[in-house]
């Protein structure tokens, strides 16, 4: 059962009360007081509301964003998409690092992100004090807890370096006063929460279906070292301890590799066997954005389509020349990743417009079954998948690299390798068949690797590309080992045609933090209510 049936409960008694409650004399308890949370229903209320906040994506009235966005779109992965250039002037300006410090593309995942953190703060806070449950249920609900507030805090991190550190509810007197943290203040905090997380909670098999579990927790204590490693550069962990948190996570038992990589992303591959976290999203037809509990991703990235092939979509997230020219001959995780004209998908020819902002491709793997579809368009059924187990074969494959031991890091390259050769076409590749995979041979397609040194590091960060592509990992990537500069240079990547690519890279230097961690801009109203700092070149 999904664990947005639950905040669905929680949103409809939060409408209900809200409809009846100037007729009726105070009731309860306030959600900040201790006593609300002496009952354990009100304290996994307070922390479904906590995930709620997590996969908001309309923050107020502001503009939807989506962490594709940050990690595919700013990269040589994909161009915005629309129709022109100018629709969606904020998102082309971010793409082209000319973002000004009033952009929503900074002020929404800045704001959701406080929003999660506050709520987290406030039940951590309630919820250790309580002494009605103990145990299990205690530990679990606390852990959840630090999870989500480690998420955030390292969503924040990854977009704009330092920012204020609250581990408990903001009082008034802080206001004006927290200044931003150090990246070593930050990485330290991530890594504490994420710690503490994947010590109390319980495997993927002991915890509710859509829970935050230790696995998850390991699993993104390996992603923040490694983007430590080549990022934040505090010192915080190292290749071995990369090794050591992605080996808890494979040694679990909790995870594999799907059969067939085709289903990952359909309906029936939701928190599959390879899914380590996913943001749940379910229809509830309750009302637009953040009334319901559904994702708008889907609407933004199905194709526009064209006179003769009509679409559904708004076409964003459009992949690249260069990323369709990554793929090895053969691999047939090409036709998966990304779509073009007259590719069939769920049995429907697809078309793609002529439009200036039209890369002439979709990203396949992100588009939805029409028979999913929800009347409301931010309200569409399709999980978020944050993090794989093929990412975490692949993060112990490098950390086995930097650490010698070759063997191993050849084992799980090749691992995600032979996986993806036993592969099918994407849903409803042919008209007779809308919700069938029709077989494909791949015989002789993507070789096992068996190089070394140099040449296969190289080998695993083509891995994470083609693999992971379309999956938010990109942009990280390419910052922490030293080649976001020479990939912002390349042409055909979704610059407007007046735009010299070496003018963009040579912004986003300017936009980065000791002239190597480019962020976005702390939002205007935050650096001027807070006394904040702002990032270079805002």
């Amino acid at each position: 059962m999904k664990l947005t049936r639950y905040i669905f409960i929680l949103l409809w008694s939060v409408i209900t009360v809200s409809c009846n409650f100037l007729s009726q004399e105070p009731l309860g308890k306030a959600v900040d007081s201790p006593a609300y949370y002496d009952e354990y229903e009100n304290a996994r209320m307070a922390i479904n509301a906590c995930y709620n906040a997590l996969v908001a994506e309309k923050p107020g009235s502001d503009g939807v964003y989506q962490e594709w966005f940050y990690g595919d779109v700013l990269t040589d992965n994909a161009w915005k998409g629309d129709k022109f250039f100018s629709d969606g002037m904020d998102q082309q300006e971010l793409k082209e690092w000319n973002a000004i410090n009033t952009s929503q593309m900074s002020l929404n995942p800045y704001n959701a992100m406080f929003q999660t953190i506050h709520r987290t703060n406030t039940a951590l806070n309630g919820i250790s004090q309580s002494s009605s449950y103990d145990g299990e249920l205690k530990d679990r609900l606390l852990g959840e807890g630090y999870f989500i507030r480690a998420y955030s805090y390292f969503y924040l991190l990854r977009l704009y370096g330092g920012v204020p550190l609250f581990t408990s509810p903001v009082t008034v007197d802080q206001i004006g006063k927290v200044k931003r943290a150090t990246l070593q203040e930050m990485v330290v905090q991530i890594k504490t929460d994420f710690d503490e997380a994947a010590r109390l909670l319980g495997s993927k098999n002991e915890m509710e279906l859509g829970l935050a579990t230790s696995g998850a927790a390991n699993a993104y204590l390996a992603r923040l070292i490694m983007y430590d490693i080549g990022i934040y550069k505090t010192n915080t962990g190292d290749w071995n301890d990369v090794v050591s948190y992605t080996k808890k996570v494979m040694d679990s038992g909790d995870y594999w590799l799907a059969d067939n990589l085709a289903t990952i992303w359909e309906e029936e591959g939701e928190n599959g066997p390879g899914s380590i976290f996913e943001l749940q999203h379910e229809t509830s037809n309750t009302g637009p954005t953040r009334r319901n509990t559904g994702t708008g991703s889907p609407r933004a990235v199905n194709p526009r389509g064209n006179a003769t092939n009509k679409g559904w979509g708004w076409g964003q997230q459009c992949p690249s020349q260069d990323l369709f020219d990554s793929f090895e001959i053969g691999d047939p995780r090409l036709e998966w990743t990304i779509g073009k004209e007259n590719d069939l998908a769920y049995g429907k020819t697809q078309g793609i417009p002529s439009f200036e902002a039209q890369s002439g491709y979709y990203i396949r793997k992100l588009i939805m079954d029409p028979a999913l579809r929800a009347q409301n368009i931010t309200d569409q059924p399709q999980n978020q998948r944050k993090m794989r187990y093929a990412d975490v074969l692949l993060m112990y494959a490098e950390a086995s690299y930097h650490t010698g031991n070759i063997s191993d890091a050849q084992n799980k390259l090749n691992e995600i390798r032979n996986r993806a050769r036993k592969m099918t076409y994407p849903m409803g590749w042919t008209a007779d068949a809308p919700n069938g995979y029709a077989h494909r041979d791949n015989t002789g397609a993507i070789p096992e690797i068996k190089v070394v040194g140099d040449d296969l590091l190289t080998a695993i960060l083509h891995e994470r590309r083609v693999e992971l592509a379309g999956e938010c990992t990109r942009l990280w990537d390419l910052i922490r080992t030293n080649q976001y500069e020479t990939a912002l240079q390349k042409n055909n990547i979704g610059y407007r045609p007046n735009i010299d690519p070496s003018t963009v890279s040579s912004r986003m230097k300017s936009h980065s933090i000791n002239g190597q961690i480019p962020v976005l801009p702390i939002p205007a109203g935050e650096v001027i209510s807070y006394g904040l700092s702002q990032n270079p070149g805002y």
